[in-house]
């Protein structure tokens, strides 16, 4: 007796759509443009939900940024930002890290992004992040779970060990 193939149910739509877009920053710079152009670019690759996640202090100060406002007033700023984008993709602030009230490595965020958040993850960071992200010690067996999308926003040169994992990364250029 010859096996039957799998066959597709009557009306089966493959879903479009895809995973999360993470925004992770300290949000301090960020404008109204700038959560548009995330918007955009989610719109774009389908993403099912966009989730914005500031750092803490303490985590920000371990990757070399200082004089950054308070966390709760950053967070305020983007809830301002985002209350005023208008998006069919859902937009969510993640406040764990202000849980947390210390210093997160990298590898934790990504662990949590894992447990609370649809796959696959895409990480958009500014190339300045990008770079850090790629000097932890971490950063070989974290980009094996995530894919980036690199904002140009200070437009500097990304790091040789970046570089090497081109093929997990897209850039996204500022107008």
């Amino acid at each position: 007796m010859a096996k039957r193939a799998n066959m597709m149910e009557f009306g089966y739509e493959e879903r479009a759509e895809k995973g999360t877009l993470i925004a992770l920053d300290s949000f301090e710079r960020w404008t109204a443009d700038d959560l548009a152009r995330v918007v955009a670019e989610a719109h774009l690759r389908k993403f099912t939900k966009i989730v914005l996640f500031p750092h803490h202090e303490k985590t920000l100060k371990s990757m070399g940024e200082s004089g950054v406002s308070p966390y709760h007033a950053r967070v305020k700023k983007l809830r301002h930002l985002v209350d005023e984008q208008r998006s069919t993709i859902p937009i969510a602030i993640d406040n764990w890290e202000e849980k947390r009230k210390k210093y997160t490595p990298i590898e934790l965020i990504l662990r949590y992004f894992e447990e609370s958040y649809r796959p696959p993850y895409f990480l958009y960071l500014s190339d300045r992040y990008a770079n850090q992200f790629s000097a932890f010690a971490s950063f070989e067996a974290c980009i094996k779970k995530v894919r980036l999308l690199i904002w140009q926003q200070d437009r500097t040169d990304l790091t040789a060990r970046l570089m090497q994992y081109s093929h997990r990364f897209d850039i996204v250029v500022s107008e």
